[in-house]
């Protein structure tokens, strides 16, 4: 785990964010002419869960971890070009585990340069940092994951998060979700009562009106 004030850490932010928000993917939508080909593979969805340095019971803990309901994505990031050779250098990467890598999608964040497009094992994405946005240079191949890596990781979140280990029946059950309350009032009813007093306020005026327009 990198320490706060590092460029490693900030980097690990950046990627965050930018999974979650995951440009381009209105120009699909809308059918307009892609500004690069080379990159449609992230052009999707923007990633609803992330976690950035997540250390778990599995092999692999990545820097940034997402997932998007469909697929997960994993972005390590690299601040030199040595700790990118040693990443490289993984044994659950050399000797192709693919059981214990995480992500469907997979990129390398770096400054400008640290790390060239030729040098990327086979099948990863490239993303460069220039100090104020993250820039696609390569699109990842997606990856058909066994899925190990990643339910470890999503169970790590769960349990940090403290979801309750218990059976969730959700067939005809009720819900074990309170209910959003505003001033005390459950939600659902607190709306319901607003709209019927702005109804009466309404047909309050226009009895109004209309008495004082009756000229009896």
């Amino acid at each position: 785990m990198s320490k706060t004030n590092s460029l490693h850490y900030e980097l690990c932010l950046e990627g965050a964010k930018w999974l979650r928000r995951r440009q381009n993917y209105e120009r699909c939508r809308k059918k307009k002419p892609c500004f690069n080909p080379k990159l449609c593979s992230g052009c999707r969805l923007s990633f609803k869960y992330v976690a950035v340095e997540l250390c778990t019971y599995g092999t692999e803990n990545t820097d940034v971890w997402g997932y998007d309901g469909y697929v997960t994505a994993v972005i390590e990031v690299k601040v030199s070009h040595s700790d990118f050779l040693a990443d490289k250098k993984k044994w659950w990467r050399t000797q192709a585990k693919p059981e214990l890598q995480a992500g469907n999608l997979r990129w390398y964040l770096c400054p400008e340069g640290i790390i060239k497009p030729e040098e990327l094992p086979e099948g990863w994405g490239l993303l460069y940092w220039n100090g104020k946005q993250i820039s696609p240079i390569v699109a990842p191949v997606e990856n058909i994951a066994t899925g190990h890596a990643d339910m470890k990781i999503l169970y790590s979140i769960l349990r940090r998060e403290k979801f309750s280990e218990k059976i969730y029946n959700y067939r005809g059950a009720p819900s074990t979700i309170k209910p959003q309350t505003i001033n005390g009032i459950p939600a659902k009813e607190y709306y319901k009562a607003k709209a019927e007093h702005k109804t009466e306020v309404r047909r309050e005026r226009r009895a109004k009106v209309k008495k004082s327009l009756d000229p009896t």
